[in-house]
Order: structure tokens, then C-alpha cells, then sequence
């Protein structure tokens, strides 16, 4: 894995401590994320995520474009729970309410993604050197 020391002052980012954050969020914080954040002259919305980015500003579309990157998610079309628990934190001007470590989360997906690769081409050798054991043995019985 890679050594990252995490800043002491910062919040591990992952999808449990965006949930919880989203559980505890009720319909006034959410409507009021929605008032921040939402384009002028858009209604906000009243069923459940996921809601289309375009209703969000700029300035936001960028936030969620970030975030949906360091998430692993493959497009950045639709706000889900996890970027309305992460939106939940700012507000307009000032410094957010928690500071999260990306760097963390990020280290642990490229680790991840080496696990997944080395295991693949783990699997892909164990798979040749068995047919060629399986050759060996076919010839050697000849």
C-alpha cells in the first residue's frame, strides 16, 4: 500500500462516512442543500436521489465531477446520497464543516486496483503453468 500519513485534522473519505452522513441528513437540510446549490429558477426537488446535475450550479458541477472521480463512479450525470451527504458540508463562502482526507481513499482504490491486477495475472499464470503440467504429463506417459 502506499504511505500516505493522514493529516491528523482530516476525516477518512469512504462511502460508510458519506452514508452516515446522508442518514442523518432530513428533508429541511436537504431542501436547504437544494437552495444553496440548485440553478436560479429551479424547482427543487421532491423525490429521491438520484437527481440530474444540470440542476446544480458551476460551481457545484465541478464538486461533483471531483468527487464522482476520486468515487469511481464513471459519469458525473446524477447527484446520488453520496455526493448530497458530501455537498451537505459546505456552504457558499466559507471553509466546510469537515475536511476530508481524499488522499486516503485515493491510495486505497490504486492499492486495490494493483491487488486486482496482480491476482488476474496471478490467476492467468497458475492457469498456463497447470495446462503445461497437464502437457508434460500427456508427453512423459508417451
Amino acid at each position: 500500500m502506499l504511505q500516505i500519513q493522514p493529516s491528523p485534522n482530516l476525516t477518512p473519505l469512504s462511502f460508510g462516512h458519506l452514508l452516515d452522513l446522508y442518514i442523518k441528513l432530513d428533508q429541511v437540510k436537504i431542501k436547504q442543500i437544494f437552495e444553496k446549490f440548485l440553478i436560479e429558477d429551479c424547482h427543487i426537488p421532491t423525490n429521491t436521489p438520484p437527481y440530474a446535475t444540470t440542476f446544480f450550479s458551476e460551481t457545484v458541477k465541478h464538486i461533483i465531477t471531483m468527487l464522482s472521480c476520486i468515487l469511481g463512479y464513471t459519469t458525473n450525470e446524477h447527484v446520488d446520497e453520496f455526493i448530497l451527504a458530501f455537498l451537505s458540508i459546505f456552504t457558499p463562502s466559507k471553509t466546510p464543516v469537515i475536511m476530508f482526507d481524499h488522499a486516503m481513499l485515493i491510495s486505497d482504490r490504486v492499492h486495490e486496483q494493483f491487488i486486482r491486477l496482480l491476482l488476474k495475472e496471478f490467476s492467468n499464470t497458475l492457469h498456463c503453468c497447470f495446462i503445461c503440467s497437464c502437457i508434460t504429463r500427456e508427453i512423459s506417459s508417451l
